[in-house]
């Protein structure tokens, strides 16, 4: 259910990026409130009516493909393997047995991603309470947060009520930040896989869009799909393909978000990737996802509570 909140808040951040923009346009809050609901309900009908029956069928050929791709990969591997030391041969890993292995991992994370919410309110049920969870923050934040604030001491509140804003202002500097992150890898992606002649642009160019989300993890994930599927029609278009997923997150990172973007939220890529491995671990598949979210919440409250309000202060008598 914490996670369900979560998940609603960072919609409702996002929303309320498009409202501020709004805002500064002359409108008047609740006009811009409407008008960004409004476009989020044209977003997701459009969403399904244009591009999912077509997704849909990609995805399904990408299912298929994929396997008979990482089957061509593993047999290209062992044959490889004839032509270099035996010892050296011997002392590698059989990738069909760390696959064997990397399964039970997958099929835990999704069971704990989708069980957790899912499994017991039901899918529509679950995106209908997430709604309007969303809707009922972005409206009117203000009960909600007197409400948590009211749960500190009262020496405290005012104190809770500057972090909770630099909270605030830091997930929607991470989303603004990753909003541009996933438009650019669509992009370029489906650019690069149409240049290339890889099957399925489309699906992939979106897989990747999604991947972005999850930093480090995502995009090691995301190359897998299309060198997969290339290792079928030719034996050096997978390494293209690498290089350019290597270049196209560098330049995201590097060229085109510092670019558009001053006051960008910078964490230690280690406490990240550890951050995703303890949530994916405990929360599974939407714990993943929500990773960077909390971990900036976590890196907040420990600086501003445990760091400065209580390490700082303290004193030996």
């Amino acid at each position: 259910m914490l996670l369900l909140a979560l998940t609603a808040l960072v919609l409702a951040l996002t929303l309320n990026i498009l409202v501020k923009k709004l805002i500064d346009l002359g409108l008047k809050r609740i006009y811009g409130i409407l008008l960004s609901i409004l476009t989020l309900f044209a977003i997701i009908i459009l969403f399904f009516l244009i591009l999912v029956p077509s997704l849909i069928s990609q995805f399904q050929e990408l299912f298929t493909l994929v396997p008979k791709g990482i089957n061509k990969l593993i047999l290209e591997l062992d044959n490889f393997k004839y032509y270099i030391s035996p010892d050296f041969s011997d002392s590698l890993p059989d990738l069909q047995e760390i696959l064997v292995q990397l399964q039970p991992i997958f099929s835990n994370l999704y069971k704990k991603g989708f069980n957790f919410i899912f499994g017991f309110f039901g899918v529509l049920l679950s995106s209908l309470l997430l709604l309007a969870l969303t809707l009922m923050i972005l409206v009117d934040p203000l009960p909600y947060k007197q409400g948590f604030i009211r749960l500190f001491p009262s020496f405290y509140r005012t104190r809770i009520n500057v972090i909770l804003h630099q909270t605030k202002i830091q997930l929607e500097e991470w989303l603004a930040d990753t909003f541009i992150k996933i438009t650019s890898v669509i992009i370029l992606t489906f650019l690069c896989l149409l240049i290339l002649q890889v099957p399925l642009v489309s699906a992939q160019a979106l897989l990747a869009g999604i991947l972005a989300f999850i930093p480090y993890i995502g995009p090691t994930i995301s190359v897998i799909s299309p060198m997969a599927i290339a290792f079928l029609y030719s034996p050096w278009i997978p390494w293209l393909i690498l290089i350019f997923y290597i270049t196209i997150y560098q330049v995201t990172d590097k060229i085109i978000i510092p670019k558009l973007r001053q006051n960008r939220v910078v964490l230690i890529p280690a406490n990240v990737i550890i951050g995703e491995v303890i949530f994916a671990n405990f929360l599974g598949l939407l714990g993943l996802f929500l990773a960077l979210p909390l971990i900036i919440i976590s890196q907040i409250l420990i600086k501003e509570i445990l760091i400065k309000d209580i390490f700082d202060h303290w004193q030996i008598k």
